[in-house]
């Protein structure tokens, strides 16, 4: 499957001293640049985009505010002496964690799809699900 991506892409790179800026891969090829380097600008380009599907992900399930919001609970929550917590106040805190974990999960997989050009990375099975308990948490926030 071809990467639809690098089919009308502008590739900007420096190579033998000289800065190349939204050029396309002919053009570039056209000035002497090697393969190589025209392949390493377009998976930098590619890993660029990945992220940025990621970022869209997450805060498609968790937003600015609603981040900002379990981040205070979690430092409310913290400054509490352990034993002094409620049953609701350690869920939060688990959930927050499986956040933080899936958020993690989700920045790896960035760099595995970038390897791959022929992934739809814009495709859900690309990615990692969201758990539900971390799902259920951003519901509260």
């Amino acid at each position: 499957m071809p990467d639809i991506n690098r089919q009308t892409e502008s590739l900007s790179l420096k190579h033998a001293g000289k800065t190349y800026i939204a050029w396309s891969e002919a053009d570039l090829k056209a000035a002497g640049v090697p393969q190589a380097a025209i392949e390493e600008a377009q998976q930098g380009t590619r890993l660029k985009t990945i992220k940025a599907e990621c970022r869209k992900r997450i805060y498609a399930q968790a937003s600015a505010e609603t981040q900002m919001n379990m981040a205070t609970a979690a430092a409310a929550i913290a400054g509490k002496v352990h034993t002094g917590r409620s049953e609701d106040e350690k869920a939060t805190l688990t959930g927050i964690k499986a956040a933080l974990d899936w958020v993690g999960v989700m920045r790896s997989k960035c760099l595995e799809l970038a390897e791959d050009p022929g992934t739809d990375f814009t495709q859900d099975a690309s990615w990692p699900e969201c758990p539900p308990e971390v799902v259920a948490l951003t519901e509260q926030f």
